[in-house]
């Protein structure tokens, strides 16, 4: 191979655009089925939720009134973004998303802090909570 082969053929490699896939940035321990709640007391009104992120990028959460989950309130359905500690949650319809700071504690266990007011959330506070994993 001549010299100027190798130089137009290192050229292109270096200058062609590497693609990355949106779910690969995606925090994967996020996937999966998870429920938390509310404590009664707190900054915020009582809520119980399941939720569900897709590692395609989806969300769907359920949200309870009472701690056995038999009162629904309404679900959620929108795309999730969880990169470097901070989950952002567009839902579907409403024109801004909701962002939480998070550490995941275990494989089982994430912790979330909101602390970014969003006027169209159902708590302005800043709140902690604790979501764990459903096992099936």
């Amino acid at each position: 191979m001549n010299k100027f082969v190798l130089a137009t053929f290192l050229a292109c490699v270096c200058l062609t655009p590497v693609v990355v896939q949106a779910e690969e940035l995606q925090d994967q321990r996020i996937v999966g089925e998870w429920e938390g709640m509310r404590e009664q007391g707190g900054k915020c009104r009582f809520l119980a939720w399941n939720s569900k992120f897709t590692s395609d990028g989806r969300f769907e959460i359920s949200f309870y009134a009472d701690k056995n989950k038999s009162k629904p309130i309404s679900t959620e359905v929108g795309r999730w973004k969880a990169i470097d500690g901070k989950n952002e949650l567009k839902t579907d319809g409403v024109p801004t998303a909701e962002v939480y700071l998070y550490t995941v504690i275990d494989s089982d266990t994430i912790k979330y802090v909101n602390t970014v007011k969003d006027p169209s959330a159902d708590c302005q506070a800043d709140y902690e909570f604790v979501e764990h994993r459903i096992k099936k």
